[in-house]
């Protein structure tokens, strides 16, 4: 295994960073086990990799910091990625399957070698992830700590599971090709859809239920979260995605009468 194929592939997702200090300090941490794709979900200042205390506490890890990109989204940072690791302390119901560290780093390497793009994200300093952010993911990682203080700095961490990313490629994971897994779904031929693109399904899905009043908009209860949770329990390809998103499409059509030619002769009988 090799780090351009397991670890530079792997990318650190902060949501709504606001400190500069922190950023410097995480592109140090990716820099020192062999990661460098650092992307920021809509943080406090547009230049934020360039401050000073950005600058300062990343050391030796400016370029880290020079080549990091900035997007308006979460899905949109995610937008080329297949499998989103979502860290949280918070346990929430109808959330993703809980893995530690080591289980989300093992996975990653696993998929990384079949050509998945992996991602590890991490929420704003004071409030973490949001419970729709983390419905964006399709795994939560919890960092296993003091109960009765289990706030981690974070920097901190991004550095453990840069640490967990580390080990596992230094013990040479390799991938397993049970069908049942993504990678076997990759060694057969299927595409992985993006985080992006199922995060799109989601929304065309909803708007499928608000077309038919199978949900009402304004009071949906856990209808989006047990669907999140859904969609993150299987590894969906992009033909599946095609799929239903065209039959979302015909359903939406239909209920707003924009019927075909033969639909109107099928309903005049």
């Amino acid at each position: 295994m090799t780090a351009a194929i397991s670890l530079e592939s792997i990318s650190i997702v902060l949501v709504k960073t606001s400190h500069p200090g922190n950023v410097g300090s995480v592109a140090r941490a990716m820099k020192t086990m062999g990661l460098s794709d650092l992307r920021l979900v809509e943080p406090k200042s547009a230049d934020i990799c360039s401050a000073e205390e950005a600058i300062s506490l990343a050391s030796g890890a400016v370029d880290v910091l020079e080549n990091a990109r900035v997007y308006n989204t979460l899905p949109d940072a995610l937008a080329d990625r297949n499998v989103a690791f979502a860290l949280s302390a918070r346990l929430r119901d109808l959330g993703p399957g809980l893995q530690s560290p080591q289980e989300a780093a093992r996975e990653a390497l696993v998929l990384t070698q079949s050509g998945v793009g992996a991602a590890f994200v991490f929420g704003a300093e004071r409030t973490g992830l949001s419970n729709e952010e983390l419905l964006v993911c399709n795994r939560q990682v919890t960092i296993a700590a003091n109960p009765a203080y289990s706030s981690l700095n974070l920097s901190q961490a991004v550095q453990i599971v840069a640490y967990a990313l580390r080990m596992e490629w230094a013990a040479g994971v390799q991938a397993q090709a049970d069908e049942n897994s993504l990678a076997g779904t990759l060694q057969q031929g299927g595409r992985l859809a993006s985080v992006k693109a199922v995060a799109d399904l989601q929304a065309h899905w909803l708007r499928a239920m608000e077309a038919v009043d199978f949900i009402n908009p304004d009071k949906p209860k856990k209808v989006v979260q047990r669907l999140a949770r859904m969609l993150a329990k299987t590894p969906l390809e992009q033909e599946e995605v095609d799929m239903l998103r065209g039959f979302f499409s015909d359903v939406i059509r239909v209920v707003d009468n924009r019927l075909y030619p033969h639909e109107f002769e099928r309903k005049k009988h």
